[in-house]
């Protein structure tokens, strides 16, 4: 065990200040159990600090280091594995700037095995979903049609409609009609009239 705990340490020390780790950076140097008690015990001792379950971060010998955005993890956990995010929901709505608190849970669809992870007070959730709402684009009509459906029909209001509307205005026609193929019907309605309304 002494062994694998110091070739972990080794491995640790090779990477940037601030990087975030994961269990599975370590694979080869031991079984998942040794792994995952030796980054405990460098934990306790410093070297790296527990973000979350199975998330870490190398830290300074002294002082202390900026800690990773919620979206920073959840950009490195998709890196990590391989695998396609997209913001959803609530979390969607406030990167475009139409709430004014970031969620205590960001969600985001993936095309990966849907999961939670708590980090300090707030938690990362990883939905899964199907194919055709992936190929939404990351611009901001895709992320409209996240947070509309995440809010449901009953929702809607002139505020929220004014909203949207205001949103449509700054995204690039080209986008806003690939987006709509891939709606949900309501969603496609809602966006087709209020498009349309701009571009007379």
């Amino acid at each position: 065990m002494n062994s694998i705990h110091q070739n972990i340490a080794t491995r640790i020390k090779g990477y940037a200040i601030g990087s975030i780790l994961f269990p599975c950076d370590f694979r080869g140097l031991g079984s998942e159990d040794a792994i995952k008690m030796s980054l405990s015990r460098h934990a306790r001792n410093g070297l790296v600090e527990r973000l979350g379950q199975g998330v870490y971060l190398k830290v300074k010998a002294k002082g202390k280091t900026a800690k990773p955005t919620m979206e920073q993890i959840a950009l490195a956990i998709a890196k990590k594995e391989k695998i396609k995010i997209k913001p959803s929901g609530e979390f969607a709505l406030h990167k475009l700037g139409m709430t004014a608190n970031l969620p205590d849970d960001l969600i985001y669809i993936t095309d990966g095995e849907p999961r939670n992870i708590l980090i300090g007070s707030k938690r990362l959730i990883f939905k899964s979903t199907t194919p055709k709402k992936l190929r939404l684009s990351n611009g901001i009509s895709g992320l409209l049609i996240q947070g509309l459906e995440e809010l449901g029909k009953d929702a809607l209001n002139d505020q929220l409609k004014n909203q949207v509307s205001a949103q449509l205005k700054k995204e690039d026609e080209k986008n806003v009609m690939a987006d709509l193929q891939l709606a949900p019907a309501w969603i496609y309605d809602l966006l087709y009239k209020l498009n349309q309304q701009l571009t007379r």
